[in-house]
């Protein structure tokens, strides 16, 4: 079977990194290399002995071909799960890593000390490595109703890690001082990011000062600084506010802001980076949908006393990668809408960022070829770049409008994340898809996008759902689009015929884009978590039809998605 399809991605031209200033391209050197130390980051909070486990995999890739495929799909997934495959572990206990203690009690003469195996656990844990690996959610509420609210709000925040006493000392240091942490009983702690990954994040944040003292762009400087002071601080508000008020050649997105891993809560931000160069004109192409996103929200289906009245218009920025580094693993990001900060978020609205030649990759080798496989000929052809780079941009729109902070019916202030913990990313997800078709409708009617986008946005929209589903329902973007399909099936938008390939009935599919946007918009308003929970395990199922398709996509060997190599970042780095 086909997994994915390895591109040689050689993202930009050295032609293009000649455009830089001199400045720029001395500091571009020194954001990658602490982008390669975020990566570290990010593979010690997916697991306690991940770390080890990489460095063990990556030093026996040569033993043999086999060694190597492991080596090169751990690589991908970057933990031993798979994460196209509902986090199965794909590594056996024979490959775990090989650990040498050296300590002993007194010496022995010849004793070179006691190997031991870093099992990696069958099921790929829940809490990633944020909290104790033996805690469940019934012990942490009951330890959070028992502290202050300054201790709750630091124990459900992006930037800390809940731990036990007895393991509060970091294998980067060799002690770490209790009176850094917050301690609220005898069972569990709060620890900072800042503490936590206190040896990366200190060469981080040199690595980030050394580039803003060599940039020539005033806002990338700023941003650099306030995020390498963010790193130290763990007070990462000033330099969100830096990064939505980039305006340089280079564009970086570098930081703990996605919160997926977390399983327990989605609580809890992961580290990442993305690097890239700014495309002027694409960027000056989309900015249409962020001034749009107030009228959006006062239009939305969605009952007038839930829409918030004022939203404030989204920044869209639009690159082409040259790197990314941490929680970029299995299906590779296309684009992403930040800051997560609800505080900003109110304040100031959110920024996006496409990545359009990544898009494009995945369309050409990916959907294309699904298309090809699942949709019927007469409507085949509707299935265009266009529509699904358009469709991508509504998405991180709508990630920004609708309900975010809201009011329970007890009158408690409270936000849609914090309420729907677990279940949060898999609907937020499905949200912004299902009423970015809507406003795709919304924005056509008003004469802002043109109508031939009115039938083949919402096929291309049904090709990327199998697209979607095939990175399995154990992950957030997966399970929102079988939610999303199954609901459009079940109100006859969506068609399987005989031959089992698939078409639109664009007679019933604006209404079906409607009621399932006005139902998942009023749950989260409501703050409902039992009915989030029932709408995803009633909907988010691999139905027959589903089956139908992937097996189909499957016989075809269409890949599930792309694994760029970072050919001309590769070359950059070695001259640092």
């Amino acid at each position: 079977m086909l997994r994915l399809c390895i591109l040689n991605l050689l993202i930009l031209l050295f032609s293009q990194l000649t455009n830089l200033s001199e400045g720029d391209r001395e500091a571009l050197g020194y954001i990658l290399k602490a982008s390669t130390v975020i990566d570290d980051i990010f593979h010690e909070q997916v697991w306690n002995s991940n770390r080890m486990l990489r460095d063990w995999l990556k030093a026996h890739a040569d033993s043999s071909s086999f060694d190597n495929l492991k080596w090169k799909y751990y690589s991908i997934n970057k933990s031993p799960w798979s994460c196209l495959d509902e986090n199965k572990a794909f590594l056996s206990t024979a490959d775990s890593a090989v650990k040498l203690l050296t300590d002993a009690t007194k010496p022995i003469s010849g004793w070179k000390g006691i190997e031991y195996r870093a099992a990696f656990p069958l099921d790929k844990p829940s809490g990633a490595n944020f909290y104790p690996p033996d805690m469940n959610k019934m012990e942490f509420e009951l330890w959070k109703s028992g502290i202050t609210d300054k201790e709750q709000k630091d124990a459900t925040g992006f930037f800390t890690v809940i731990k036990r006493p007895d393991a509060l000392v970091p294998s980067s240091q060799a002690q770490l001082e209790v009176s850094n942490q917050t301690n609220t009983s005898d069972d569990l702690f709060i620890v900072p990011y800042s503490k936590e990954y206190k040896s990366s994040l200190e060469k981080a944040a040199g690595l980030l000062c050394k580039a803003s003292e060599c940039s020539d762009s005033p806002s990338l400087k700023n941003l650099l600084r306030t995020k390498a002071n963010a790193f130290l601080s763990n007070d990462y508000y000033e330099s969100d506010i830096a990064w939505m008020e980039l305006d340089s050649n280079i564009d970086v997105t570098i930081g703990p802001y996605e919160t997926y891993e977390d399983r327990l809560f989605s609580h809890k931000a992961t580290f990442e980076a993305f690097v890239g160069i700014r495309d002027d004109v694409a960027t000056s192409q989309v900015k249409l949908f962020g001034g749009q996103l107030e009228d959006l929200e006062k239009n939305l289906p969605l009952d007038n006393i839930y829409k918030s009245d004022h939203v404030s218009a989204a920044p869209i920025r639009v690159m082409n990668l040259l790197y990314n580094s941490g929680d970029v693993k299995g299906p590779q990001t296309i684009a992403f809408n930040l800051p997560n900060d609800v505080r900003i978020l109110n304040e100031r609205g959110t920024s996006m960022v496409m990545l359009k030649n990544i898009s494009e990759a995945k369309f050409k080798h990916v959907l294309k070829p699904i298309a090809d496989a699942c949709i019927r000929e007469e409507q085949k052809d509707y299935v265009n770049f266009e529509s699904y780079y358009t469709h991508i941009v509504c998405h991180e729109c709508c990630h920004g409008i609708g309900p975010h902070s809201i009011v329970l019916p007890s009158g408690k202030k409270s936000t849609v994340r914090l309420e729907f913990q677990e279940f949060y990313s898999a609907l937020e997800e499905a949200k912004a898809d299902i009423v970015g078709l809507w406003a795709l409708n919304f924005l056509i009617n008003k004469g802002l996008l043109p109508k031939s986008l009115s039938k083949s946005m919402y096929v291309s929209f049904l090709a990327g759902c199998f697209r979607s589903i095939r990175f399995g329902l154990g992950e957030a973007h997966g399970k929102g689009q079988a939610l999303q399909f199954n609901w459009m099936y079940e109100k006859g938008a969506f068609i399987m015929h005989s031959d089992g390939k698939f078409s639109i009935d664009f007679t019933k599919v604006e209404e079906a884009v409607e009621s399932l946007s006005r139902e998942i918009l009023t749950i989260q308003a409501k703050g409902d978590k039992p009915a989030a929970q029932s709408l995803l395990e009633s909907r988010a199922t691999l139905t027959q039809p589903l089956r139908v398709a992937l097996e189909k996509i499957e016989h075809m060997q269409v890949p599930v998605d792309i694994t760029p190599i970072f050919d001309t970042t590769n070359k950059l780095l070695a001259n640092y």
